[in-house]
């Protein structure tokens, strides 16, 4: 089985990744992980594009084993009608939009004093709504699909538990909440968290906002971004000791170090190998 997580940038994408893979791990099933050179990464099974050509590829490489797949782009070939038959599964996550370009701005002042490349160009909220606005259009074509499950970042960040009953409906599995969370006890191996703040848009000035809800009115008509656990987070006097820690560019070097470990630690085991049909 091959299962699709897209998500916007400054989603949760990551974690929700991660998340889905435990999830198939705790039903019993092992996931593939591929290796370079079919993916240039060695943490996730990520492409910047997926069209049905791709998945032929890896189900063939893989003897049809199951495999989980990240993404931030857009859906091509076949691949919408082989999601909405029920052959391929797939998520996709978003976030409230002002978050996501407070984040991004986050970003790029992190890569800007590191002298690093991407999102080094994102100074201020006005830099980031080119880029989102690329970014909705490509959700909302997976959102389109039937059989997709959109799922926001306060449900991942903060109703886990009820995220991760809706990826074993998915898979039509029964697992137990507990331990697929306690993969993640240690919350420094989740990958690609900045700040972590529930309803961090309360930072934005009510006109600053006003751009982003006339910018992206359909987006607010269609989805609501707050969960009641977010606003009870946001709400407690120190978010600190809930929500997700902040993490710097060096926080960031050491999250993919640990995560690399914890990888070469569970080992690959046969049913991690790549398998050719006979």
């Amino acid at each position: 089985m091959i299962y699709i997580c897209y998500g916007i940038t400054k989603s949760a994408s990551t974690f929700l990744y991660q998340l889905t893979e435990e999830v198939f791990r705790a039903a019993g099933r092992p996931v593939v992980r591929l290796t370079p050179p079919f993916v240039a990464g060695v943490l996730d099974n990520y492409f910047n594009i997926i069209d049905d050509d791709l998945l032929d590829r890896i189900d063939d490489h893989t003897g049809g084993a199951d495999i989980v797949l990240k993404t931030h782009g857009p859906p091509r070939g076949r691949v919408a009608d082989l999601v909405a038959s029920g052959r391929v599964l797939a998520s996709a996550s978003i976030r409230d939009p002002r978050e996501i370009a407070l984040s991004m701005v986050d970003h790029g002042a992190r890569a800007r004093r590191w002298r690093s490349t991407p999102f080094s160009e994102f100074e201020t909220l006005t830099d980031t709504l080119n880029s989102l606005d690329v970014q909705i259009d490509i959700f909302q074509e997976w959102a389109a699909i039937d059989r997709v499950a959109v799922i926001s970042y306060n449900e991942i960040c903060y109703d886990t538990a009820k995220v991760t009953s809706t990826i074993a409906d998915q898979l039509k599995v029964e697992v137990e909440a507990d331990q697929v969370l306690a993969a993640f006890k240690d919350k420094r191996i989740i990958g690609q968290f900045s700040k972590g703040k529930a309803l961090r848009y309360s930072e934005m000035s009510a006109a600053d906002q006003a751009v982003f809800f006339d910018r992206y009115a359909s987006i607010y008509a269609a989805f609501s971004f707050d969960t009641e656990n977010a606003r009870l987070i946001a709400a407690a006097a120190d978010q600190a000791s809930q929500a997700l820690r902040p993490a710097g560019e060096i926080m960031q070097h050491l999250t993919y170090l640990r995560r690399r470990f914890m990888l070469w630690r569970q080992g690959r085991s046969p049913a991690d190998q790549p398998k050719r049909r006979s």
